[in-house]
């Protein structure tokens, strides 16, 4: 079984071998093509270039685009920082200042995302599954606004439904270019934030749904636990702590910690999950995105082992 057979069966509920490994992408992308981290995301043939090359260098199972959470705030108007091996940040804004949500589409670093993931579902599409990546609305708040997204409600709540409207038109954007999946990185909600904002997440999953592709909200490792997991979409991923005690997750991602890397890999623990797990509804991801400090050898190592379907018997 390929790795596009392998992850459109297992988020389509059929049986497979072993769980798929989708890790979060980071300043990893670096690493082959020995460019700058601006140079990357600024540009659509450089972008393509390592998100491709740096899947055949470490054998994860699809091409998904990084977790970069400037990108949308930079298109509602937020100022970025750039620097050369790291991810960009952006300057904070009062919440007062508007957004920009006139053709958000075309704004900012936008078209140079959708042109590349237009470009890796009609040449890499065929073998591999492609996932776009998008930020969550609450960590777009954050993003942009920091603390200040508490010091007005109601312009808390108008600037929500101003990006939920904006990220609507993402997803079908991502949609219309045939997307395996798109994957909701919301790294900066926390457990009270939840319960002001659970809601939010149903018109984007609805669009998801619409196009016959899965959908994945991804969680801080940080967060252990919801007080009210009702509106949870059928797939998340989040800490093993998180999925262990959230029964009502249907398909449950677990973001390995970081230490994986660096110390012995012991997947009996996963394994004896897998198999429990009803249906084997589970997938593997990491808890943050990969960096280019972590070691080739050890990257390589531990991934062919997560990968190989013999360990998963």
């Amino acid at each position: 079984m390929d790795k596009k057979e392998l992850v459109q069966k297992f988020f389509k509920g059929r049986a497979v071998t072993r769980p798929p490994f989708l890790p979060l992408v980071g300043t990893y992308l670096t690493k082959v093509d020995q460019v700058s981290i601006p140079s990357i995301l600024q540009d659509a043939n450089t972008f393509y270039s390592a998100l491709v090359n740096t899947q055949k260098l470490l054998g994860y199972d699809a091409l998904i685009l990084p977790a970069d959470c400037s990108l949308e705030a930079e298109a509602f108007g937020g100022t970025v920082e750039w620097k050369d091996q790291e991810m960009p940040s952006v300057i904070k804004v009062p919440i007062s200042q508007e957004l920009l949500v006139g053709d958000f589409l075309e704004r900012g670093r936008i078209p140079v995302v959708k042109e590349v993931v237009e470009r890796l579902v009609k040449v890499q599409g065929k073998d591999l599954p492609i996932i776009a990546t998008i930020t969550g609305p609450v960590t777009i708040l954050k993003t942009l606004y920091g603390s200040e997204i508490n010091s007005d409600l109601a312009l808390k709540k108008k600037r929500a439904e101003e990006i939920i409207q904006a990220m609507i038109g993402l997803c079908k954007a991502f949609g219309d270019a045939k997307v395996d999946g798109i994957l909701i990185n919301e790294d900066l909600l926390d457990p009270a934030l939840w319960e002001e904002c659970k809601d939010v997440y149903k018109p984007l999953f609805n669009v998801i749904k619409y196009y016959n592709i899965f959908g994945i909200l991804r969680l801080s490792s940080s967060v252990d636990a919801f007080e009210s997991s009702s509106y949870l979409p059928d797939v998340v991923l989040g800490s093993r702590k998180f999925i262990a005690i959230t029964p009502s997750v249907k398909t449950k991602g677990i973001a390995l910690p970081t230490s994986i890397w660096e110390e012995n890999l012991e997947l009996t623990q996963f394994v004896s999950l897998w198999k429990e797990n009803k249906k084997r509804r589970m997938f593997l991801s990491s808890s943050q995105p990969l960096d280019l400090e972590l070691n080739l050898n050890n990257l390589q190592e531990k991934i062919a082992m997560i990968c190989n379907e013999e360990n998963w018997l």
